[in-house]
């Protein structure tokens, strides 16, 4: 049971405020449930955390270079966007930084255990 995470950092416009996201490659049925997997805990993470907040991450395909020549189950995680402050605060603090790598790992561990 091989997967494989990358994480990235988009760069938008200043006012763009972005949720964590997830990509997945078309042809990858794997792939598609990681993500899905993974959504799911970031919605109860967030439901939990930030009950006052809505999240809207999304799940989709996208045919990226590196989902596409990756042979494990590949994930894309775009975590926000590096030029809008509220979303720095996700990456450059600590506390948050932590919070992201917990939820990201159950979101594996959920993957594994009902693989």
């Amino acid at each position: 049971h091989q997967r494989v995470v990358f994480i990235h950092l988009d760069s938008r416009s200043l006012g763009e405020n972005i949720d964590v996201f997830f990509y997945h490659h078309p042809k990858s049925k794997s792939g598609r449930r990681l993500a899905t997997r993974m959504q799911k805990t970031f919605k109860q993470k967030y439901a939990e955390f930030q009950p006052n907040r809505k999240y809207s991450g999304t799940v989709s395909s996208r045919n990226l270079y590196v989902l596409r020549n990756t042979n494990p189950t590949a994930l894309f995680i775009e975590l926000g966007n590096i030029q809008n402050k509220q979303d720095q605060r996700r990456f450059v603090l600590k506390d948050n930084r932590d919070a992201l790598a917990k939820w990201i790992g159950e979101g594996l561990e959920t993957d594994f255990i009902n693989r």
